[in-house]
């Protein structure tokens, strides 16, 4: 494998390293899990590889498996999300974290809408490359019309 990709997170700016690092991954539902007695959130999907150079040999990029996971999650909340649609994919967009008293919300947010809400008692995760890259089909694109911006 070529330069895999591991990041641990342990606090907010952390994980607004792994959230830059994940943008445009596609995971597909039935490939998320909450473990409520393991208190563990995992998905594993293809990861578009921002980090890499060389955009003359590869113009639209490559993808790399990759698995995430947070630890000591207690509750999870699916919005616009249907657990019987395990073949659709999503596209991750960002994934936000605000601590407070009581512990840490997780608010990860998938392009159109749907979003996952988990909570926790602290920040606790990892991003791990699985395997080889390939070359993408064609790079994300952000149209900021659609997003409301001018």
């Amino acid at each position: 494998m070529s330069d895999p990709l591991k990041l641990i997170a342990q606090s907010e700016k952390d994980l607004q390293i792994i959230a830059a690092t994940l943008q445009d991954m596609t995971v597909r539902i039935g490939d998320m899990a909450w473990l409520p007695h393991e208190q563990k959130f995992a998905f594993v999907g293809n990861r578009f590889r921002w980090e890499k150079k060389g955009w003359f040999r590869r113009p639209k990029g490559t993808r790399i498996r990759t698995a995430f996971h947070l630890n000591g999650i207690t509750s999870a909340k699916l919005h616009q999300i249907d657990l019987k649609d395990s073949d659709t994919v999503l596209e991750l967009l960002d994934i936000q974290a605000q601590e407070h008293d009581s512990g840490v919300t997780f608010r990860l947010m998938f392009a159109g809408g749907p979003a996952i809400h988990l909570s926790a008692e602290t920040i606790d995760g990892l991003v791990t490359d699985i395997g080889e890259s390939w070359d993408a089909i064609a790079r994300p694109r952000h149209d900021l019309d659609d997003a409301g911006f001018q």
